[in-house]
């Protein structure tokens, strides 16, 4: 009776979902490697030439940022000490506008020369994936059923985990051997379990990873299982208040420079001094990922140093709901996990087609045995 249950189970979250976590698949396989396929791209833009000047000071290039675009608000502005590295720039949107980014727009300046650079080719495409990955397209609609879907994934994976249990666990080729030589269905069941099984802690994973983002409850639960406050939503405001002059961005980052010597990359509001504070989210050298940030209040008044938050000294669960997007897009584990998460992405499609072509198989292969009890017998 529950294999029963669980098999029916199965494919009708498989027939439900499946379209859908094939769509998030082919897009999570596309944002894989979307940092370096932009790099690839954009030559001249998001890596620069060699330089031996010395480093740019932030008050410059901010300066230098609001005088390329004087009609937009600058709203925030990510620095690096890599001279190969172009400084991130986001504009507030222009009224009746607004893109993906709550931020602003996104562009790249050249630090040493001033010089706004052409927008990224390929950025407004990987925007777009990225927004098809978690909302189809669908705004809030869209966003819960892809939430709903990653649910799906996760009863999906473990009810077929249970299906396909063999019967002697010892038994390797019961797991792992596909009958190529078997036509039609067994080899299909076979492509659709053995792959399957093999990409379950990765599926696990990316959904659990990715809920973070699908649903507030399941996001302010784990923040405060953390010990985290978990702060109101509120629509964000970037370019509407009063930002931040030269002379307090020169004390703000003559402070924060004296403090973080190894920083890799610096990231601060500037649109904003109605607190008189500046929080500096940034990345050492040497961060064990992408999300490491260790985080710096400053006054923006005398840029004396008000808070500083390591983020190795961060309680542990605090520290892995940090890394949640590293983990989710395998980078938390290096360029093995890139990979692995992009060949699990690439078998989601492959699992929509192989589990529909087993369903509408047994279908078929059902209706002869439906017409047959249908007919009443014949009187002798």
């Amino acid at each position: 009776m529950l294999r029963r249950v669980l098999f029916r189970l199965h494919w009708l979250i498989g027939l439900s979902a499946s379209v859908v976590l094939a769509v998030v698949g082919a897009t999570g396989a596309l944002m894989a490697y979307e940092d370096e396929l932009l790099r690839w791209l954009n030559p001249g833009v998001l890596s620069l030439p060699a330089r031996t000047a010395a480093a740019p000071a932030l008050p410059q290039v901010a300066k230098q940022a609001r005088d390329a675009i004087p009609e937009r608000a600058v709203t925030f502005i990510t620095a690096a000490s890599d001279p190969t590295e172009p400084w991130r720039v986001w504009y507030a949107w222009p009224p009746g506008k607004r893109g993906g980014s709550s931020r602003g727009e996104l562009r790249y300046i050249d630090p040493a020369t001033g010089m706004l650079l052409p927008e990224a080719r390929g950025q407004r495409f990987f925007a777009t994936v990225k927004l098809l990955h978690r909302t189809l397209l669908a705004d809030e609609i869209g966003k819960q059923i892809v939430g709903a879907s990653t649910i799906g994934l996760v009863l999906m994976a473990l009810s077929g985990l249970y299906l396909r249990w063999p019967r002697r666990i010892t038994n390797w080729r019961s797991w792992l051997v596909i009958r190529w030589s078997r036509a039609g269905r067994i080899r299909w069941w076979d492509v659709h379990t053995v792959i399957g099984t093999l990409v379950l802690p990765i599926y696990l994973l990316a959904a659990f990873s990715g809920l973070y983002w699908a649903y507030d409850w399941y996001r302010d639960g784990l923040q405060r299982l953390a010990g985290m406050s978990v702060a109101t939503k509120a629509k964000p405001t970037y370019g509407l208040h009063k930002p931040l002059d030269e002379a307090a961005l020169a004390r703000v980052w003559g402070t924060f420079t004296g403090n973080a010597a190894n920083y890799g990359t610096a990231t601060l509001r500037i649109d904003d001094a109605r607190n008189g504070k500046v929080e500096i989210n940034w990345l050492p050298t040497n961060a064990q990922h992408d999300r490491a940030f260790n985080r710096l209040t400053l006054d923006a008044t005398t840029g004396t140093v008000l808070r500083n938050e390591p983020f190795a000294d961060k309680p542990p669960m605090q520290r892995l709901l940090a890394g949640m997007l590293p983990l989710h897009n395998g980078r938390y584990f290096g360029p093995l996990g890139v990979i692995l998460v992009l060949i699990g992405a690439l078998m989601l499609p492959v699992f929509a087609a192989t589990g529909w072509w087993l369903y509408l198989d047994r279908r078929r292969r059902a209706q002869p045995q439906r017409h047959q009890s249908t007919v009443p017998a014949r009187a002798i």
